[in-house]
């Protein structure tokens, strides 16, 4: 945003305060000046010093400042060189230069990479994988009495299997789809950048989900015999 010489600015935070909006008169101890504009300066960890100050913007060419300011990310060594260039010598021959910061919040060997792998989610797909294994388990054993009474009638074990699993894919796959879609649609809608990516990311745990589902429910039901028909029975 160009700064408007022609007033000053005001942080949002006074600017609330005082309710102070751009065009508004603020008193001063002589006359009145007028807000040029509001600046965002939030308590996000940069330099406090202009939470509360008011700034007059002037020429570049209208002085010798006391601080430069360069914007870069991430940060490099010859950003700081070229901060230094703009320093200039005093006659008192003690030089206090120095570069620093402003939001020391952000870290200038932040690792991306390491952030995300230590993030707390990155556990939910196995999470999700854990409670499909339930879930296939537990379906498969709440009708181990049906399915024993199916062999004993002439069923053969690879029909049962086959019924099985496309049973299992009818509902737990429906159920998976529907999360996919409502975790697609969420990203696209709210994610600035790379809404694909977040999208993938975020149906792991459900997808992982529906294959310890599908897996565990083919893996009991390889688990029941027509021998065990009459123990099913009175253990129910």
């Amino acid at each position: 945003m160009d700064a408007d010489a022609g007033g000053i600015w005001v942080p949002r935070d006074l600017a609330h305060d005082f309710g102070l909006t751009a065009g508004s008169e603020l008193a001063a101890d002589r006359g009145t000046v007028r807000v040029a504009g509001v600046y965002d300066w939030p308590n996000d960890g940069r330099n406090t010093r202009f939470a509360y100050a008011l700034i007059i913007p002037v020429s570049a060419s209208n002085g010798t400042f006391e601080e430069a300011w360069a914007k870069q990310w991430p940060a490099s060594g010859q950003l700081d060189q070229l901060l230094y260039t703009t320093a200039v010598a005093t006659g008192s021959g003690h030089s206090q230069t120095g570069v620093t910061a402003l939001n020391k919040g952000f870290d200038s060997h932040y690792d991306a990479t390491g952030a995300y792998e230590a993030r707390m989610t990155r556990w939910m797909p196995w999470a999700g994988l854990s409670v499909g294994i339930l879930i296939g388990l537990v379906s498969v054993r709440r009708r181990r009495l049906e399915y024993a009474g199916a062999l004993h009638s002439g069923q053969t074990k690879a029909a049962q299997l086959l019924t099985v699993t496309v049973e299992t894919l009818v509902w737990s796959g429906l159920g998976t789809l529907a999360s996919c879609t409502l975790l697609t649609a969420f990203a696209w809608r709210t994610s600035a950048d790379s809404p694909a990516l977040i999208a993938f990311t975020a149906c792991r745990t459900p997808l992982a989900l529906f294959t310890g589902t599908l897996l565990a429910a083919i893996l009991a039901a390889l688990a029941i015999r027509e021998s065990r028909l009459f123990r099913y029975f009175k253990n129910r």
